[in-house]
C-alpha cells in the first residue's frame, strides 16, 4: 500500500487510484440526481427560472422570493431555455459545477505548492459528502463554491505575477470571477475581505507591495460597494429571519459534522486540522499562501458570527460552504509538509479511507444496493394516489400563508406540479387557489412545515395520507 502512496512523476498506480476516486465523485454527483422530488427551496428556484418569463419578470420573482442576487437564476433560466423546463436541468447545472470544483480546487492547491498534495486535495473534494449533497440540489451554493475557487486561483496567479503590465489575464479573470461570485451569493464578499486583510498584513509585516493586486482590489471594492447599495434595497430582511445564532455547541464543532457527514468524522477532521496547525506552525510562518488560507478560514466564520451578534443571525452551513476550500487545502498541504514519510503516508491513507468509508452509511453508496430513502416531499406518490382514485381534481390550499402575503407558496407548488403531471401524462386537473368557490370532492396537497389549513365552509375529510418529506394529501368533500 505504501508503494501506491509513493508520489512519483511516473507512478501509474497513484494516478489510477486518484482517477477512480474522481470517477466516483462524478458518479456520486450525477447518479439518481432526479430520484427525489424538489424540496421547498428548490421549488421556488424552479418557479423563478421559468424560461417563458422575460428577464424583468425573472428579476421581480427573485426579488420577491429570494434573499440572494440574480446571477444564478438567470443562468439556470438560460439552461431551461436550451434544454427544456424540467427540474433535472437545474440539478444537472449544480452537479456540473460541483464536478468541475474537484479540478478547480485541485488546481488551486497546485498554485500554492509544487508537490503532489493537489492529488490528495482532489480526492478529498471528490469524496466530501457535503459537496456531493449540494451538487444534487437546484440551489446556488455549489456554483458559488466553484466561482470562489476560480477567484482564488487567479488571485494567487496575480499575487505571484512579477510582470510590470497591470492588465494581465490573471488581473482580468480575478476581478471577473470574484465579482461573479459576489453576484451569486453575498457571502462571497467575505473572500474579498479576507484578501484585503491578507494584502494589508503582507504590506506591513512582510514589506511587500503589489501594485496590480492593489489596483484590482480597488476596482473590486468599487464594484462591491455599488452592488451592496443595490442589494440592501433589493433584499427583504424577513426572508432569512428563520436562522438562529449558534449556541455554545457550535464552538465544539464549527459545522464540521455537517461538512464531513457525521459527528465522528467532523471531530476527526477538526482535530487533524488543529493538530497540523500547531505541529507545523514554524513552517506555516514562512508560507504566505497558507497564512492567507488561515485568514480566509477565520473570516469565513468570524464575519457572519459577529454580524449575528450585533445585527441578526445569518450564519448557516450552506452559506459558508466555501470554508471547505481553506479547510481541505490547509489539511492537504500541511500533511505533505510532515517530514516523517511513514506518518505522512498513514495520514493520507487514513483520511481518504474514512471519507470513502463514510459513504457506506450514506445514500451515495447504499442506493446501489437498496432503495434510497426519501427526505423530500414525495409529490410523485401523491399524484399516483390521485391518478388511481375516482377524483382527478387537485388543489393547493394554505390559507394562513398564501399569495396575498407575497409568499407565493400556492403558485410555486402549482407550477412545479403542473410540470410533473404533464411530464407523466397524468389526467389530473389543478384547480385555482380560491377554495371557497370550489364544491364537491377535491384532493388537497400541502406541506406540513408551511401550513395545512381547511376550507372555511362545511366539508368532510374522506381520506388523509401523510407522505415522505412532510407532504399531506387529503380528500375533501366540500358542501
Amino acid at each position: 500500500m505504501f508503494k501506491i502512496l509513493k508520489f512519483q512523476e511516473n507512478n501509474l498506480p497513484i494516478y489510477s487510484v486518484v482517477f477512480l476516486i474522481v470517477l466516483l465523485g462524478f458518479v456520486f454527483r450525477f447518479y439518481n440526481i432526479n430520484y427525489e422530488n424538489l424540496w421547498l427551496d428548490e421549488i421556488y428556484s424552479f418557479w423563478v427560472t421559468d424560461p417563458n418569463l422575460s428577464f424583468a419578470e425573472t428579476y421581480l420573482r427573485v426579488q420577491t422570493t429570494e434573499s440572494i442576487p440574480f446571477l444564478y437564476y438567470y443562468l439556470v433560466k438560460m439552461c431551461n431555455k436550451i434544454f427544456g423546463y424540467d427540474p433535472i436541468v437545474g440539478r444537472c447545472f449544480s452537479a456540473f459545477f460541483g464536478f468541475l470544483s474537484i479540478f478547480s480546487v485541485g488546481m488551486l492547491c497546485k498554485k500554492i505548492t509544487q508537490n503532489k498534495s493537489y492529488l490528495f486535495t482532489t480526492c478529498l473534494i471528490s469524496l466530501n459528502i457535503f459537496l456531493i449533497v449540494n451538487s444534487q440540489e437546484m440551489r446556488v451554493y455549489i456554483f458559488t463554491f466553484f466561482l470562489i475557487s476560480l477567484s482564488l486561483i487567479f488571485f494567487l496567479g496575480l499575487y505571484k505575477d512579477h510582470k510590470d503590465k497591470i492588465f494581465t489575464k490573471n488581473f482580468v479573470l480575478f476581478i471577473f470571477f470574484t465579482f461573479m461570485a459576489i453576484l451569486s451569493h453575498p457571502f462571497a464578499i467575505i473572500v474579498l475581505a479576507s484578501i484585503i486583510i491578507f494584502i494589508i498584513i503582507d504590506y506591513f509585516f512582510f514589506i511587500n507591495s503589489n501594485r496590480k493586486v492593489n489596483v484590482s482590489l480597488l476596482l473590486l471594492s468599487i464594484l462591491t460597494i455599488s452592488f451592496l447599495y443595490h442589494y440592501i434595497n433589493y433584499i427583504s430582511p424577513n426572508k432569512i429571519g428563520w436562522i438562529e445564532q449558534p449556541g455554545m455547541k457550535f464552538f465544539t464543532n464549527f459545522y464540521f459534522s455537517n461538512f464531513f457527514g457525521s459527528r465522528l468524522l467532523g471531530i476527526i477532521h477538526l482535530f487533524t486540522l488543529a493538530f497540523l496547525l500547531c505541529f507545523l506552525r514554524k513552517k506555516i510562518e514562512r508560507n504566505k499562501e497558507i497564512l492567507f488560507l488561515i485568514i480566509l478560514l477565520i473570516f469565513s466564520y468570524l464575519v457572519p458570527l459577529v454580524y449575528g451578534y450585533f445585527i441578526k443571525p445569518i450564519i448557516f452551513p450552506k452559506y459558508i460552504i466555501f470554508v471547505l476550500i481553506p479547510i481541505i487545502l490547509i489539511t492537504s498541504i500541511l500533511v505533505f509538509l510532515i517530514e516523517n514519510e511513514t506518518v505522512k503516508k498513514l495520514m493520507i491513507l487514513f483520511l481518504i479511507l474514512i471519507n470513502f468509508a463514510n459513504h457506506f452509511t450514506e445514500s451515495t453508496l447504499k442506493q446501489f444496493f437498496s432503495e434510497k430513502q426519501r427526505f423530500n416531499p414525495n409529490f410523485d406518490k401523491a399524484f399516483t394516489i390521485i391518478e388511481k382514485s375516482q377524483v382527478k381534481k387537485l388543489n393547493f390550499y394554505t390559507n394562513e400563508i398564501n399569495d396575498k402575503n407575497q409568499n407565493f407558496i400556492n403558485t410555486v407548488l402549482s407550477n412545479y406540479s403542473k410540470i410533473m403531471i404533464n411530464k407523466k401524462d397524468y389526467n389530473i386537473e389543478i384547480l385555482k387557489d380560491d377554495v371557497e368557490k370550489i364544491k364537491g370532492k377535491i384532493w388537497n396537497v400541502c406541506l406540513t412545515i408551511i401550513s395545512c389549513d381547511s376550507p372555511t365552509g362545511e366539508y368532510n375529510v374522506l381520506k388523509e395520507n401523510f407522505l415522505e418529506g412532510g407532504l399531506k394529501l387529503s380528500l375533501w368533500d366540500i358542501k
